[in-house]
């Protein structure tokens, strides 16, 4: 397992006066701490746990025990999960889900099905969040790579619970949350929440800020990245030319995408963004086939990281219900995912051998 900090500070406006702990949630194949986590956070629970989630499955996923648990203990639990208007496979497989909660008088129910929820988001107590890109079923648990993180702030913990309660009361309308970086800082340490729904771009405003601030360099490990030679406008032909930009710079950019070779529609939005940032003089690879490189991760000179389950394509930057943080100039936090970025690099297929 790679090592996971724990960090104990005072961070920027957000979180002046508050203690913040911060854990870097690291899965590889056969190794989750994410669900080690996440089962403490919730046998801790004393109020609630709001759950916001694409895929939740109900075998082979150890944390409904500690759910279960909590809920007996009298912890008022919820859980949103996604429910698809264009993939009713995605509807039934959520639903033995949402039944089975109900079942043991947990309130559970379906999102708006004309919005994807592509969110993996926990909430316990409004003060501890568990965020990132790993579903709820046993492939993102125990086979994938997966990019997480543990954070205990009561203000990000209000953001992301107020979020979810809008999401679950179906009054978060497009252009919802929008956030103002007139006073965005250069230097830190910083955290900052990113809630999306459809119409809003929050996630790609920091992400774009933290590229264009960049001294030195930029590494991604991205499960789904697309570029639309018909939509040069795109947000995310603006985040490929960004990372163009940096390179031009000098930069050290390095992107290593997921091979995806289960899904061959991914594989060839993939392979076409892979090309054209080769094609631009950036450096990329691809993973082991065999493996699924999940995660939604960036890291900007070693001590800032971005991650969440926003993906580099149309829906999920324009129009999901996404999460995402940012932690920015904490080198300690970001640590751990450069070491997995670098191992998860060195044995990637290099584009144009």
């Amino acid at each position: 397992m790679l090592a996971i900090l724990i960090l104990v500070f005072l961070v920027g406006k957000m979180a002046l006066g508050v203690q913040t702990t911060m854990f870097p949630l690291i899965d590889r194949p056969g190794d989750s701490s994410y669900c080690q986590y996440a089962q403490v956070a919730f046998d801790r629970a004393y109020k609630s746990i709001d759950l916001l989630l694409s895929d939740a499955r109900l075998d082979d996923n150890p944390l409904w025990e500690s759910v279960l648990a909590a809920k007996s203990r009298g912890v008022q639990v919820r859980l949103l999960v996604d429910e698809s208007d264009w993939a009713p496979a995605i509807t039934e497989k959520n639903r033995a889900i949402v039944n089975f909660l109900n079942d043991h008088d947990i309130e559970a129910r379906f999102d708006n099905p004309a919005i994807t929820t592509h969110a993996k988001l926990a909430v316990i107590d409004r003060e501890t969040v568990i965020l990132g890109s790993s579903n709820w079923n046993k492939y993102s648990f125990c086979e994938q790579e997966q990019t997480n993180l543990l954070v205990t702030n009561r203000d990000v913990g209000e953001v992301f619970a107020c979020y979810f309660d809008r999401l679950w009361m179906d009054k978060l309308p497009c252009h919802g949350v929008e956030f103002d970086l007139s006073s965005f800082p250069a230097d830190g340490p910083w955290i900052v929440p990113i809630p999306d729904t459809c119409d809003t771009t929050n996630y790609l405003k920091i992400l774009l800020r933290l590229l264009d601030q960049s001294k030195h360099s930029i590494h991604v490990l991205m499960y789904r990245a697309s570029y639309y030679p018909d939509y040069q406008d795109s947000n995310s032909n603006e985040i490929l030319h960004a990372l163009i930009n940096a390179a031009s710079r000098g930069l050290e950019v390095k992107v290593l995408l997921d091979d995806c070779s289960f899904y061959s529609e991914s594989a060839e939005a993939n392979l076409q963004a892979a090309l054209y940032l080769y094609l631009h003089g950036i450096e990329v690879r691809l993973d082991d086939p065999d493996m699924t490189t999940h995660a939604k991760l960036v890291i900007v000179d070693g001590n800032s990281v971005i991650l969440g389950s926003t993906n580099w394509n149309y829906y999920s930057l324009e129009k999901n219900n996404e999460v995402d943080i940012a932690v920015i100039n904490l080198p300690a936090v970001a640590a751990p995912y450069e070491q997995l970025f670098r191992l998860l690099w060195k044995d990637g297929r290099a584009i144009g051998n």
